[in-house]
């Protein structure tokens, strides 16, 4: 063996990046990679199980893509809306771990207290209207730069300013953190301004999560005084709570009525009239020797005479 080839031998052979999306064999090897991470409940829960598979291969073509861990690509990228955005410090982090540049600095200026001014635009479509707004804040301009290492040239990216977040409807936006932490907030946007500028290949063209969350369409919700009024007049009484009593309340609904019993008709029977007999039922004889009974009426006894002519012969 010569001492090339031992030197050839010695010498580990180059990782060899790996494009999940390139050929089967690549995709194949890109999802024995990612079980390992899918499974670690060190990585985000966008990332966790096998159901979240395709995210994982996403993040693993993207940091072959950025020569980074994929770790370091899961760790620091969100997704708002449906679109992945970075967190404001990586983007920093790969700016200055890319080589091309020194390290980002930043230049500020304090503007003093100035009055600032907004347009909104309010109303239906095709019938908008627009009014200014304004306000008055303590104004700060931030530019970020460094120089290319290439050419010894200072790069320098877009000011960004307080009047330009209150222009843009960033600062006064619900939850906003330009209120509370302007002079950072400043530094990330400029940052990402000067990375999309310059670096356009290592942030894959996309936007900090801040700028998602300062872009992104907030829509109130919270029901109206009015409409809660009405369906409150219009609830009906004695409704029924729960799903067991609403249920057994249909079932109740549903049941066909009984049919309503007929009333008994009553059929009043005039008795004949009786004859006439005193208190223990006896009849009593009319005035003519004859007793209480119907004209023409046989007795069929016979008579007392009868009794007392009997003849057993």
């Amino acid at each position: 063996m010569t001492t090339g080839q031992a030197v050839a031998l010695a010498t580990p052979p180059s990782h060899r990046a790996i494009s999940v999306f390139s050929s089967e064999a690549d995709f194949a090897a890109g999802q024995r990679l990612c079980k390992a991470l899918t499974s670690s409940n060190l990585v985000p829960a966008a990332y966790q199980g096998e159901g979240n598979m395709g995210n994982a291969l996403i993040a693993l073509d993207m940091a072959n893509r950025m020569q980074i861990p994929p770790i370091m690509v899961m760790q620091n990228l969100n997704v708002i809306e449906g679109r992945p955005s970075w967190a404001s410090q990586f983007i920093i982090a790969a700016l200055n771990a890319c080589g091309l540049f020194s390290p980002i600095r930043f230049r500020k200026v304090n503007l003093g207290q100035q009055e600032v001014s907004k347009t909104e635009w309010t109303g239906p479509k095709g019938a908008r209207q627009s009014r200014i707004v304004k306000a008055t804040v303590i104004n700060k301009e931030c530019t970020a730069y460094a120089v290319e290492k290439a050419t010894g040239e200072v790069l320098e990216g877009p000011t960004v300013s307080i009047a330009m977040a209150v222009a843009e409807g960033w600062y006064f936006r619900p939850g906003s953190k330009w209120v509370t932490m302007d002079d950072l907030m400043l530094m990330y946007r400029s940052a990402a301004f000067f990375g999309r500028l310059y670096a356009p290949h290592i942030l894959n063209g996309m936007s900090t999560a801040d700028e998602a969350m300062d872009m992104a369409e907030i829509k109130d919700i919270t029901p109206k005084a009015e409409t809660v009024a009405a369906e409150t007049e219009t609830k009906p009484e004695g409704r029924p709570k729960g799903v067991h009593a609403a249920m057994a309340a249909a079932k109740a609904a549903d049941k066909p009525k009984a049919k309503a019993k007929p009333a008994p008709t009553v059929i009043e029977a005039v008795a004949d009239e009786l004859p006439a007999h005193d208190e223990d039922g006896v009849l009593l004889e009319d005035g003519e020797g004859n007793a209480g009974s119907a004209d023409g009426a046989d007795d069929v006894f016979g008579t007392d005479d009868d009794d007392d002519n009997y003849d057993p012969a």
